[in-house]
């Protein structure tokens, strides 16, 4: 808009397209069509559609959400299953441009918050295949971090019902408390 106004000043001033073109650095054929121009230029910019324009909110879904949290791979093919016949180059355009968004759901999900000491403690336990005596034998592993201070410690039992659980814990807790005075 600003080369329009320029060009039309300076061509009523007199001065030729030439000179014109010279003086602001852009060329003839764009000074002729400045001053052919009666209405200010605006800016319109031609959008392509792509193929995967009708699956971009599933594309969105699939990458974004915590319940799916598909790869750009994943997601090509099940667009594969849905119909999508173009390749995987535009599906991966589209997923860089989600990244920034699916980066702001991962810092915010991942905040640390501080609890004070006593005050809370994260249990779990996993199921493991060993051979002990030449036995292959199912063991589970408990274990229990301390959110204050992050301090772990695990134990082993041959069961998983209630029992094993609360024997588990009530160990692991008066493991982490003399682990505690120590620190």
């Amino acid at each position: 808009m600003q080369d329009w106004i320029a060009v039309k000043r300076l061509y009523r001033s007199g001065m030729k397209i030439k000179t014109i073109s010279r003086q602001l650095g852009i060329s003839k054929n764009t000074v002729k069509k400045l001053i052919k121009l009666e209405e200010e230029p605006k800016y319109m910019r031609f959008v392509n559609t792509t193929k995967i324009d009708g699956y971009k909110t599933q594309i969105r879904r699939w990458y974004l959400e915590p319940e799916f949290n598909f790869i750009g791979t994943r997601i090509f093919r099940e667009l594969k299953l849905l119909g999508y016949t173009g390749s995987i180059g535009p599906v991966y355009r589209y997923l860089t441009i989600l990244k920034d968004e699916k980066r702001k759901i991962n810092s915010i999900a991942t905040d640390r918050i501080e609890t004070p000491p006593g005050d809370q403690a994260q249990f779990d336990w996993a199921e493991y295949t060993i051979v002990v005596n030449h036995q292959i034998t199912k063991v589970y592993c408990f274990s229990m971090i301390l959110s204050s201070s992050r301090v772990k410690d695990i134990v082993f039992s041959l069961t998983v019902d209630g029992d094993a659980i609360y024997e588990a814990i009530q160990d692991l807790l008066a493991h982490l408390e003399a682990l505690q005075k120590n620190f």
